[in-house]
């Protein structure tokens, strides 16, 4: 059975883990911040919605919570800032899936399969910015570099 302690879910907190593990998958925190941005922009609250339920439905990540890498004081800043005119707050709207699911499924067996990254949410949201063509060319350059292992 997984720890009883729920896990400390605030937007200020995901927003530290994604900014750490985007750097970790060699995406330079630049480029992270700029995904959620544009996304905040360009993408409506539905597709985000959508991405990230497609990313909660696979198996393994909910190991993503058990990992020291999500360990936090709850002083970090919040990375990704939504002024008042964005369509969107991707990274409001995550949270908040997290926090509701952990209310609703808290304590969960540990998953064997952790082949999920904290980074996954940014490749989702850079693909829905790619498929409504309004992602920037070092965006697309950055993961044509990734995709071909470069």
């Amino acid at each position: 059975m997984g720890s009883k302690r729920k896990p400390f879910i605030t937007a200020k907190a995901i927003s530290e883990v994604i900014i750490r593990s985007g750097e970790s998958c060699d995406w330079p925190s630049s480029h992270i911040q700029e995904i959620w941005q544009l996304a905040s922009i360009h993408i409506s609250e539905d597709v985000i919605s959508a991405s990230f339920d497609h990313l909660i439905g696979k198996p393994g990540w909910k190991s993503l919570l058990h990992r020291s890498s999500y360990k936090v004081t709850g002083t970090e800043a919040r990375c990704f800032i939504r002024p008042s005119d964005n369509l969107s707050d991707p990274i409001g709207i995550l949270s908040e899936k997290i926090r509701s699911l952990v209310k609703r499924e808290w304590p969960w067996e540990v998953e064997e399969s952790s082949h999920c990254e904290w980074n996954d949410f940014s490749a989702a949201l850079l693909e829905a910015l790619m498929k409504q063509r309004v992602a920037s060319l070092r965006l697309k350059v950055k993961k044509l570099e990734q995709d071909l292992g470069m």
